[in-house]
């Protein structure tokens, strides 16, 4: 099968959050010698007009997938035929439903009769679903322009499931629910030692109102005990990060919070591994990479009840906290900042185990293949 993914951005970027990692663990899971995978997107980062560096014109083979890197003038609908003309692609796999590309290649797919699979990526999500009456003109746009007739969707959790059945398609077999691969850890476990009165906090992820930071440090200001809390990710929204910035700089003295700058992909296993707890109070996501990987190290998350890692309560490997409850999140930090090493090493082991449950990639190699095989079939 030959898959073609539209999407705006791509590795080597490192500020477009998960829909890259969701699409390179993708592509390490089903490319093989009877799947072929090409992406085409834009040929810089996200907020940076300067071009990555170590890319050539034509396709970049990456090994798991082929890549075309193009301009922001040259990302339009008359390109997107011409590689729909040169492959003639079995699928076309699109991420998100408000990008730049996704009404000229919903066209183009009726025009030449391909298949197409369009994964939300969270965007129709409770907690991601804002200036609503603008996106719902959209949608509706959508509908009489005919583009979403006789495709099909990726849902990944229960909530997109419904959002999906409401806004896109009211036919249940054409949704299919099926999880994002995670990222396999690329070092060891963490190791890190715990003192009772002590603990290192992290934060991962775009700065912007979604991811929610500001709630995050505004929990802690009221710990008494001593906290390191290191904040990596992109200041995608710059007045919220001044907002952040004035909430940091009236922090007591015990609480010591770092801005560690973007981190790269292959970086981020070995950062969860120096952290107690990874803090992540977002308001949506359909998936969350960066909770995946802080479970698969041993690094306890502590989280919204927006995502869906619902039961990691269960397994004592991290909380899922409702926003309207503040009381709750600091309770919890304050529980496991007491912790000592012993104690914290069974809550690693509990990472460690619930990740092993959750992320079962020959379960998702197996379903993703189905869900081919169907929509060939359908």
């Amino acid at each position: 099968m030959k898959i073609l993914i539209f999407m705006a951005g791509f590795f080597p970027g490192k500020k477009y959050g998960g829909p890259p990692v969701s699409i390179d663990n993708f592509c390490s899971l089903i490319s093989n010698n009877d799947n072929q995978i090409f992406i085409v997107t834009t040929n810089h980062d996200l907020g940076n007009k300067e071009k990555y560096q170590d890319i050539m014109d034509g396709w970049n083979n990456r090994g798991n997938c082929k890549v075309l890197y193009l301009s922001d003038a040259d990302y339009n609908k008359s390109n997107f035929e011409n590689v729909i003309k040169e492959l003639s692609p079995d699928l076309i796999y699109l991420q998100g439903l408000f990008q730049k590309c996704i009404v000229s290649c919903l066209l183009l797919s009726k025009k030449y009769r391909v298949n197409v699979l369009l994964a939300p990526r969270g965007e129709l999500c409770s907690g991601a679903f804002k200036k609503k009456y603008k996106k719902v003109v959209y949608l509706i746009l959508l509908r009489i322009l005919g583009c979403l007739k006789n495709i099909h969707f990726q849902s990944t959790s229960e909530e997109e499931t419904r959002m999906i059945l409401k806004w896109l398609t009211s036919n249940t077999e054409r949704v299919f629910e099926i999880s994002n691969i995670p990222s396999m850890p690329k070092c060891s476990r963490s190791n890190l030692n715990k003192i009772s009165g002590e603990i290192r906090v992290v934060f991962i992820s775009r700065i912007v109102p979604k991811k929610n930071l500001l709630y995050a440090l505004n929990i802690l200001s009221e710990i008494r005990s001593c906290v390191i809390f290191d904040i990596y990710g992109a200041k995608e929204d710059k007045d919220y990060w001044k907002n952040c910035e004035d909430v940091i700089n009236k922090l007591p003295a015990n609480i010591k919070v770092t801005y560690k700058g973007v981190v790269s992909h292959e970086e981020i296993h070995s950062i969860f591994a120096k952290y107690h707890v990874f803090f992540f109070p977002t308001f949506s996501e359909n998936y969350g990479h960066v909770i995946a990987e802080a479970f698969s190290v041993g690094c306890y998350v502590l989280t919204s009840d927006q995502v869906p890692w619902l039961d990691m309560n269960e397994y004592g490997a991290g909380n899922c906290v409702s926003l309207d409850n503040g009381s709750a999140f600091k309770e919890d930090i304050l529980r496991i900042l007491e912790l000592n090493n012993e104690e914290y090493a069974q809550v690693r082991e509990n990472c460690i185990a619930y990740s092993k449950i959750k992320l079962n990639i020959e379960d998702l190699r197996l379903k993703y293949n189905n869900m081919f095989e169907s929509m060939c079939l359908s």
